[in-house]
Order: structure tokens, then sequence, then C-alpha cells
């Protein structure tokens, strides 16, 4: 906080963290996926924000959690001017498709 200023911070919920390995057969059948479509390997990275709901989800379903995103860095994701690529639209949906066709 700048100097002069009191900061109060509430914490208010909170959610489990949650990391599927990337040697998952199921993490390993979406990469198939996006090669399928893209034709170039995923880049793996550790992100996904707060959602909460995933380590619940692999909880009571006792299976693999995977979350494949289609999003870019610059297209300001829940931000001022959020946009979304198109060609990555519909290239999500294909790879969607070919991922529920592998498993």
């Amino acid at each position: 906080a700048p100097k002069g200023c009191t900061i109060e911070v509430t914490l208010q919920d909170t959610g489990n963290p949650f990391l599927t390995p990337i040697d998952s057969p199921m993490i390993q059948k979406a990469a198939e996926a996006y090669q399928n479509v893209y034709g170039q390997s995923p880049v793996y990275k550790r992100e996904g924000g707060s959602i909460p709901i995933v380590s619940d989800f692999n909880q009571a379903l006792n299976a693999p959690v995977v979350l494949m995103g289609f999003g870019l860095p610059d297209e300001n994701l829940h931000a001022p001017n959020e946009h979304f690529n198109l060609e990555n639209f519909d290239k999500g949906i294909l790879t969607i498709c070919s991922f529920l066709e592998l498993i």
C-alpha cells in the first residue's frame, strides 16, 4: 500500500488446489487432440485462476479433470476490451471433438 494508507483484507472463500499430472493418460489424449487440429503440441501452462469446483469434480467423480484452453494472452480475459479470436473458437470446437473421439 502507498505510504500512509492502511489496507484491510477479508478472506471470503477458498478452494482446494488441484493439478492433473502432465503424464496423465487424459492429458496425453488432450495433447493429441491439439496436435490433430493445430498441427503442433500444446504449451503446458499452470493457469486457471480460481476454479474451486475442479478439485470437487475430481474428488466426487474420482476421475481425472482436463482443462483445455483456447484463448490468447492478449485477449484481456474478464477485462475491458475482452475478445476471443474466432479462428481459435472454431479450432477449439474441433479440438474438443477430436479429444472426445480419442477418449
